[in-house]
């Protein structure tokens, strides 16, 4: 079987990271009075409302143009498109439902912005896309390519 050999143009593990910085953003605002829930819980919604839309706008249009790309007769434009549309969709769903929710269980309720926590996150994010984001990928791998 062929596969295409090139180099990954995009970084699917982009969208966490805008979510991530959007969490922290978050915490330089006061929650409303009137909110009744968690800090984590209020930065995450106040992350989501400023980055969740161009969040999802971008992968829409990226999915919409591989989708474009991936009905065409060229075997290597097919393929892409079809690999393309599959990791940014997985990569949407895991940003606002893994990463979101880690973020509302386990995130910091404040960040001081020292290098050894910011060492740890970045390790953390790199962990999580190197080992979850190719996983789905990977197992289906042929259903792909067929």
């Amino acid at each position: 079987s062929s596969g295409i050999n090139a180099e990954w143009p995009l970084r699917p593990g982009d969208y966490c990271v805008h979510l991530v910085e959007g969490y922290r953003i978050a915490g330089k605002h006061h929650p409303p009075v009137a909110w009744t829930g968690t800090i984590r819980g209020w930065r995450l919604r106040h992350a989501l409302n400023h980055i969740g839309v161009p969040i999802v706008s971008s992968a829409i249009t990226t999915v919409l143009a591989a989708a474009t790309l991936s009905l065409t007769k060229i075997q290597m434009f097919s393929r892409f498109g079809k690999i393309l549309a599959l990791t940014m969709t997985l990569s949407l769903v895991y940003t606002l439902f893994m990463a979101g929710s880690l973020l509302a269980i386990f995130a910091p309720v404040s960040f001081s912005g020292s290098k050894n926590s910011s060492l740890k996150g970045l390790v953390i994010a790199v962990v999580l896309t190197c080992c979850v984001i190719p996983l789905p990928l990977y197992l289906f791998k042929e259903a792909i390519i067929c």
